[in-house]
């Protein structure tokens, strides 16, 4: 029996998550020294494994996130039958499509500083 607590804490949990990478990505963005944000300053910190890690876990925790709680909130009202089977296919779909576009983009990135 599914009773939705497995969901409802990994919500609370990557809701967290996601403030902390925010948090990061906000600071190093807009207060790191350097000034203005530039594309060369994006590209250098992209080149280091650590921020493609950063940026991968921050892809990931926002899809499950988001994608997760768009589903509780349609599950709510949703009869069970062939538009919650359709509607849910079609969130997987998108977030794999999203996961997977968001993956390649990040670890193939090759700077041009």
């Amino acid at each position: 029996m599914n009773s939705g607590s497995l969901q409802w804490l990994l919500q609370r949990i990557t809701g967290i998550m996601l403030l902390v990478v925010l948090l990061i990505h906000f600071v190093v963005t807009h207060y790191y020294p350097g000034g203005d944000v530039t594309y060369q300053q994006v590209a250098g910190r992209l080149s280091q494994p650590f921020w493609k890690f950063l940026n991968l876990t921050f892809l990931v925790i926002c899809l499950y996130h988001g994608l997760n709680g768009g589903w509780s909130i349609l599950e709510d009202y949703l009869a069970k039958g062939w538009l919650r089977v359709t509607l849910f296919g079609l969130i997987l779909i998108a977030g794999l499509s999203l996961l997977v576009l968001g993956t390649l983009t990040i670890v193939a990135f090759q700077p041009k500083l």
